[in-house]
């Protein structure tokens, strides 16, 4: 017999505690109960991620800016998101914190463009995640 996965153990201990707490004694149980139900995800989720694993493009340069950022830009609010067609784009959380760093863009860019493995021509956007 296999191994038991012990994640899998503690939610099937958590899905019959709830069914417990719900059933009437001597009463008989349905077969699919609502409270021992795991939910799976849909195929649309487990393509997206997919894709989006399969469209990542590998970069030295910017595994390198990932690797610097901190360095270069320690109390910068943007991080590196994803480099995409010769396109760095940096991730923000709000639109407050894209405006202020917008002026910024050019500074970065040229610290960015001094490391080893930059490009020769590149640009940097932002985007909110």
């Amino acid at each position: 017999m296999g191994k038991v996965d012990p994640r899998k153990l503690k939610r099937d201990i958590a899905a019959r505690g709830r069914l417990a707490a719900h059933a009437t004694p001597g009463l008989p149980i349905d077969g699919d109960v609502v409270e021992t139900r795991v939910p799976m995800p849909s195929m649309g989720t487990l393509m997206d991620g997919l894709l989006a694993t399969l469209l990542v493009e590998k970069s030295p340069f910017f595994d390198q800016v990932c690797e610097q950022w901190p360095k270069l830009f320690p109390d910068s609010v943007a991080k590196p998101g994803r480099w995409q067609d010769g396109r760095l784009f940096l991730y923000v959380r709000t639109s407050g914190q894209l405006f202020g760093m917008r002026p910024k863009l050019t500074k970065i860019k040229k610290a960015l463009a001094t490391l080893p493995t930059a490009p020769k021509r590149f640009s940097v956007h932002l985007e909110i995640r």
